[in-house]
């Protein structure tokens, strides 16, 4: 009617633009989106530094070397997975750009089986492409296409194009006003082909059809093109992959289920209800009503009064409330506003958008409760990481056997790598060596999970009972890496420490340590001992020596006799001289000897025990 709202609810957009920034941040990150996934066949530094040269190649190419990439990939993501429930990839090798190249493929404009599951089962794939006379005379310059005549093109008008076209203000191609402008419509299609002139090997003369890519003119019905669609070297002749599904959930047929499908019903009710509710505030503040046809003797019944300001009409005598009177409109009630909040609830649950709780108080909440709240709110949004996760791993896969093809297309553009360290040959020990993946994990959907997941290490390395069994480093590595923190000079090795002692060999320490303090203690005994032995020498020396005087002064006559007698004491006194001397050197050696053995003991007790498996 007349004056209704038009607002739209945004509960399909906060639900695409949540998962399609998630998921961008998650398989497209600004360094790369893939990493070699292990080196466990390198056994080498030399191999160790060709598998990191790959992958800096590799991400060098994606986001340097294919320019187109990354907002090709991040629109696909948007209106194609989330949205549609499909978003469609096309990895070949562009003739004109002379690399490989993965395309995204309108969803209307892949022609597949609805009774299939997956591109592998599919028996014919038809994608239907519009292409500029201009680009149709460049393919067939480069041999590309044959050079067949082809009419003038006369593409037909789409009724989905159409519809497109005029909400986003444009014009469809089909409606160029140029003839010579008129692009042609392509068929590149794949498909089995009974041809007996170049079946191979064991194929010969079987009347099997194998797999062909054929390229033909929609209009004229002319071939254009038919290529072998297996490798040469396959003797099973296996069709090559050509395209690459990214699901969002599966649907009952081949095509996927958007949030367009979950959410839609969803988004048209709060639609009509926020409707309803702004006109019904609408006309409770502004109201409209009726008035008598006696009363319209006035120049206008349209009255909009501001506040506070007064009209007079005219009424002919009768009562003003019997010529005017408001029709019953209603304020927005409480039940409509609680249907509107359970309505978005249960779409946001449907939906997977999670809304993590966040807030003052809930810093003393346990991680595993965290952990629990986050993955409850986040099942849609996991399940659907884990398929675009596959998906993104086999495209990388996809575009690493068209390197294997033609090896110059990866360093042609690539300004990083030293000029002619690649080799045809050298690529190809890489790419056999390693195997590339997404850097995203697959049991990881967003960045809140990780986060959790490393507090819970910390807190876990935190008890007791976990301490010893758990690498500190390691812990703190692990959590650096989640924060997506450089650990490159922040990271400090702790001062080296003694290796734990065995209590085996922890008991045989201690007593070898006893021996050697008892044998300590024995020696400085038998030293002090020597020392007071020598000390009594010289005082009996000096008292002889005293009592030799008193004996000369008495006994001066005897003169020669007292001589005589001084030298025999002389003589003895120095032979016990000698002998204190020789006995001090021999208990000297006694205890030199004895601290050799103790230290000889302690020596064997820390040696470890040679019997196997003891002492391990």
């Amino acid at each position: 009617m007349d004056g209704m709202s038009s607002v739209t609810n945004p509960l399909l957009l906060e639900g695409c633009l949540k998962g399609w920034a998630n998921t961008v941040g998650e398989l497209l990150p600004a360094e790369g989106p893939c990493k070699v996934q292990d080196t466990a066949n390198s056994e080498t530094t030399a191999n160790d530094e060709l598998a990191d040269a790959l992958e800096d190649g590799m991400n060098e190419y994606l986001t340097t070397g294919a320019p187109e990439y990354y907002p090709d990939t991040s629109s696909m993501l948007l209106w194609g997975t989330y949205f549609g429930g499909s978003g469609f990839k096309k990895v070949y090798r562009c003739p004109l750009r002379r690399r490989p190249v993965s395309d995204t493929v309108d969803t209307k404009d892949l022609i597949v089986s609805d009774a299939t599951k997956d591109f592998r089962a599919c028996a014919r794939i038809t994608h239907q492409s519009m292409m500029r006379p201009s680009v149709m005379k460049r393919m067939k310059l480069l041999g590309e296409y044959r050079d067949a005549p082809l009419g003038q093109p006369t593409p037909q008008t789409n009724v989905v194009d159409e519809k497109i076209a005029g909400l986003q203000g444009t014009q469809t191609q089909t409606t160029t006003i140029r003839p010579e402008e008129q692009p042609y419509t392509i068929w590149e299609i794949q498909c089995e082909l009974d041809l007996e002139r170049f079946a191979p090997g064991k194929f010969k003369d079987k009347n099997i059809p194998l797999p062909y890519r054929v390229v033909m003119d929609k209009d004229s019905r002319e071939i254009l093109a038919i290529r072998r669609d297996w490798n040469q070297d396959d003797e099973e002749c296996v069709r090559k992959r050509l395209y690459i599904k990214y699901p969002y959930v599966p649907g009952p047929g081949f095509y996927g289920t958007g949030l367009l499908n979950i959410l839609g019903n969803s988004s048209a009710a709060m639609t009509a209800a926020w409707r309803l509710a702004l006109d019904a505030a609408m006309y409770a503040n502004f109201p409209a009503g009726l008035i008598s046809k006696l009363g319209g003797r006035q120049l206008t019944s349209d009255m909009r009064l501001s506040p506070g300001t007064l009209k007079a009409i005219e009424t002919n005598g009768a009562p003003i409330g019997n010529i005017v009177m408001g029709l019953p409109y209603k304020d927005v009630t409480p039940g409509l506003l609680a249907l509107m909040d359970k309505i978005t609830g249960q779409a946001k649950e449907v939906g997977g958008t999670a809304d993590i709780p966040a807030g003052e108080g809930l810093q003393n909440i346990p991680v595993g409760t965290m952990l629990a709240t986050i993955e409850q709110a986040t099942k849609v949004m996991s399940a659907a990481h884990k398929g675009m996760h596959q998906a993104q791993s086999e495209e990388l896969q996809m575009l690493a056997d068209l390197f294997r093809e033609n090896p110059e297309d990866f360093w042609r553009n690539n300004k990083k790598c030293a000029k002619g360290y690649w080799t045809e040959q050298k690529l190809l020990e890489a790419l056999d060596l390693c195997t590339l993946v997404p850097k995203s994990d697959p049991n990881v959907p967003s960045h809140i999970h990780r986060i959790m997941k490393a507090i819970a290490l910390v807190q876990l390395i935190a008890i007791p009972a976990f301490t010893p069994r758990m690498d500190p480093k390691e812990t703190l590595l692990r959590a650096l890496r989640a924060i997506k923190e450089d650990p490159t000079g922040l990271v400090i090795d702790p001062p080296p420490q003694q290796a734990a002692i065995p209590p085996a060999d922890k008991a045989k320490l201690t007593d070898a340590q006893t021996k050697a303090g008892k044998l300590s203690l024995d020696a400085a005994t038998v030293l002090q001992k020597a020392q007071d032995k020598a000390a009594e020498n010289k005082s009996k020396e000096n008292v002889a020596a005293m009592h030799l005087a008193s004996e000369l002064v008495i006994h001066a006559g005897d003169q020669k006799q007292q001589n005589s007698q001084m030298a025999l004491e002389a003589g003895k006194h120095a032979l016990d001289v000698e002998q204190a001397g020789h006995d001090q050197a021999m208990d000297l050696h006694s205890a030199a000897i004895d601290a050799h053995g103790a230290a000889l003991a302690e020596h064997e007790a820390l040696k470890p025990d040679p019997t196997p498996g003891v002492g391990a």
